[in-house]
This record gives structure tokens, C-alpha cells and sequence, in this order.
């Protein structure tokens, strides 16, 4: 290639400026959205969390009136044998939507990192 063939090629392009704020842009308002939603998905844990310790609280009341009244060891158990169960149900209904909750924050997270790049 001669010099004045060289200097005629097309030489590497200059980037556009608008190009790079748009996409700066573009990961910012991805990222506010995403954060918008972890906010949304943490409020409503939040909810749930205070609306399950109300549950238990109600739960455990329940269960003292109970005693309290029992006439005999029999009342006493059925009472504890109720308290249990329910106590069992909660407790895996507890496992079910900690497990929700945790896929709904990983996919969330997710979004944002696969944006991100």
C-alpha cells in the first residue's frame, strides 16, 4: 500500500458521543427500574413478615386460652396436638414463601445484571 493509498482508507471510526449517553442512560433507567422493584419486592416482605408474626401471635394466644380453660390432661393434649399442627403448617407455608421470595430478589438481580453488560 502506497502512502497515498493509506492516507485515502477510511481510518478507525470516532465514536459517537450519543451513542455512549444513550447507552449510559439506558443502564441508568434499567438500573432505577430494577431497583424500583427490589424496593417494591422488600416493602412487601416486609408486609408479609409482620402479618405472619401477627399469625403466630394469635396463634399462641389461642392456644394459652386453651390451656388456661382445660379441664383435664386430655383437653391439655388435644389443645398441644392442635397448637402442633397448625404450628407444622405454618412452618411449611414459612419454607414455601421463603423460597418464593428468594427466587422473586434472584431473578430480579438477575434482570439487572443482564442488562448491565
Amino acid at each position: 500500500m502506497t502512502d497515498s493509498e493509506a492516507r485515502a482508507a477510511p481510518g478507525p471510526t470516532t465514536p459517537n458521543l450519543g451513542d455512549f449517553a444513550g447507552f449510559g442512560a439506558k443502564r441508568i433507567e434499567t438500573f432505577m427500574h430494577v431497583q424500583k422493584q427490589l424496593v417494591e419486592i422488600f416493602e412487601q416482605l416486609n408486609r408479609d413478615r409482620l402479618a405472619r408474626a401477627k399469625q403466630e401471635t394469635e396463634l399462641a394466644s389461642e392456644f394459652a386460652g386453651k390451656v388456661t380453660s382445660a379441664r383435664s390432661i386430655s383437653d391439655i393434649m388435644t389443645a398441644y396436638q392442635d397448637w402442633i399442627s397448625k404450628r407444622m403448617t405454618l412452618f411449611a407455608e414459612d419454607g414455601r414463601k421463603l423460597f418464593e421470595d428468594s427466587q422473586k430478589v434472584i431473578n430480579t438481580t438477575m434482570r439487572l445484571l443482564s442488562n448491565g453488560r
